[in-house]
C-alpha cells in the first residue's frame, strides 16, 4: 500500500479539522516547481504505442515515471492561469500480450518505446488551472502532428499524461477552508482514457486534517459509475484480446476501505480487436472507487505530494470482454537540483504473470517512496 494511503484508512474524513492556511499566491504550486510523477495504469481498452516508423503495439498495462518542470505561462484572468510543464525525463514500462516471445517482436516493441521516450522527452504539458486547484484544460505541445498518424500519436500521448497527472486536480473551495470537508461531483480523477471523453457520475468526499506541526493532509474517498464508448473493431491477428483479470482490487468506498490487493492479469492469443475508425455505439460502464491523500506544508500552503488509487470494474450491463481499469499514482514535489532516476523505457511482464526473458512487473505500491514520518 502507498505510504500515505494508510492515513486514509486510519483517519475518518469527518473528524474535527483545522482550517487550511490561505496564502497570497493561489498558483504558487506552478511557479518554477519540479515534480516526480509515478503512475501505474491498467486500461480496459488497449492503448496503441506507435513510432514514427509506422510500427506499433497495443498495451493494456503500463507504468510511467517522469520528472517535469512547471511554470506559470499566461495569466488568463484573476482566477485562471495557463501553465506549462516540460517533461525533463521519462521512463515507460509497457506490456504487450503477444509481442514478446520472438526476438524480432521484442525488438519492435523496444524500438517503439525508444521512439516514444525520445518524442516525449522535452515535450510540454499545457494546462489551464484555476485558483481553487482545478485543471480545466489539458494538452500536449511539442509533438509533431502533421498527418493522421502523428495526430493519433499525439492524442495517445495526451491521454496517457492526463491520467498520469490526474492527481494534480484537487479543488479546495473557499468555504471548505473553514468547514474542513466538502463533496466533489464528477471528478477528473475518475475519468477514463477515451477519444470522446468518458462520462458518468461520481461523488468524492474530501476532508482536511492536521498531521503534526508542519503538515496538513486532505483525505479523499469516493465512488461512481463511468461510461466510455468502445472503439470500432476489426480482427487483427497480431493484436491481443482484452486481458482477463483475477484478484480483488481496492474496495474503498465512502464508508471505509479494505486492503488493496494487486490485480493479476491473464489471457492471450491472437484474433483481437484494434481501433480502425473512431468509436462505436457500444458502451462499457465501470463501477469506480477511489481513495487518496494529499499533503500540504503549512509553511508554504503548497501541495507537496499526493497519492491515489482509482479502480473501475465492469458492471453487469457493460459490453462483454472488457477488462478493468486501474490508476495508481504518486506525485511528489522535488528540488531544483534533484535528479531522480526514472529508469529505462522497456517491455515488462504482465502484472502477476512472469514472462520468460522479460523483467517482472513491480507495482509502485511495493516501491519505497515518501510517506508519513
Amino acid at each position: 500500500m502507498l505510504p500515505w494511503l494508510a492515513l486514509a484508512h486510519a483517519r475518518p474524513v469527518d473528524e474535527p479539522v483545522e482550517e487550511v492556511i490561505v496564502y497570497g499566491d493561489d498558483f504558487a504550486r506552478w511557479d518554477h516547481t519540479r515534480w516526480l510523477l509515478q503512475s501505474e495504469i491498467v486500461v480496459p481498452i488497449g492503448m496503441s504505442m506507435a513510432s514514427d516508423q509506422n510500427k506499433a503495439f497495443k498495451s493494456y498495462a503500463f507504468q510511467v515515471r517522469a520528472v517535469i518542470g512547471c511554470e506559470k505561462d499566461v495569466k488568463l484572468s484573476k482566477h485562471r492561469w495557463e501553465v506549462s510543464c516540460e517533461i525533463e525525463d521519462i521512463g515507460l514500462l509497457a506490456t504487450s500480450e503477444d509481442r514478446w516471445r520472438r526476438e524480432r517482436d521484442r525488438e519492435l516493441v523496444q524500438g517503439v518505446l525508444d521512439d516514444v521516450d525520445l518524442r516525449m522527452t522535452g515535450a510540454r504539458v499545457q494546462m489551464q488551472v484555476d485558483d481553487e486547484g482545478g485543471i480545466t484544460n489539458f494538452d500536449i505541445e511539442g509533438i509533431d502532428a502533421d498527418n493522421v498518424r502523428e495526430r493519433q500519436i499525439q492524442e495517445t500521448t495526451r491521454q496517457m499524461m492526463s491520467r498520469v497527472m490526474a492527481g494534480f486536480h484537487l479543488r479546495i473551495p473557499a468555504h471548505a477552508q473553514r468547514s474542513g470537508t466538502w463533496a466533489e461531483y464528477r471528478s477528473e480523477l475518475m475519468d477514463l482514457p477515451s477519444l470522446t471523453a468518458s462520462r458518468g457520475t461520481s461523488t468524492l468526499v474530501h476532508g482536511v486534517a492536521p498531521y503534526g506541526d508542519e503538515l496538513q493532509i486532505v483525505q479523499t474517498r469516493g465512488e461512481g459509475v463511468m461510461i466510455v464508448n468502445l472503439p470500432n473493431l476489426a480482427q487483427d491477428p497480431w493484436s491481443p484480446p482484452p486481458p482477463e483479470v483475477s484478484g480483488a482490487p481496492s474496495t474503498v468506498g465512502l464508508n471505509g476501505a479494505s486492503p488493496v490487493t494487486p490485480l493479476t492479469v491473464t489471457g492471450g492469443g491472437p484474433g483481437a480487436s484494434v481501433m480502425r475508425e473512431g468509436e462505436s455505439a457500444l458502451e462499457a460502464s465501470f463501477a469506480m472507487k477511489v481513495e487518496g491523500v494529499a499533503v500540504f506544508r503549512k509553511s508554504t500552503g503548497i501541495m507537496s505530494e499526493r497519492v491515489w488509487n482509482c479502480v473501475g470494474l465492469p458492471t453487469a450491463g457493460s459490453a462483454r470482454n472488457v477488462g478493468p481499469y486501474r490508476n495508481i499514482g504518486r506525485i511528489t514535489m522535488i528540488g531544483q537540483d534533484d535528479h531522480p532516476d526514472v529508469g529505462p523505457s522497456t517491455q515488462v511482464s504482465w502484472p502477476g504473470r512472469p514472462m520468460e526473458g522479460l523483467p517482472v512487473w513491480l507495482s509502485i505500491e511495493d516501491m519505497p517512496g515518501p510517506g508519513p514520518g
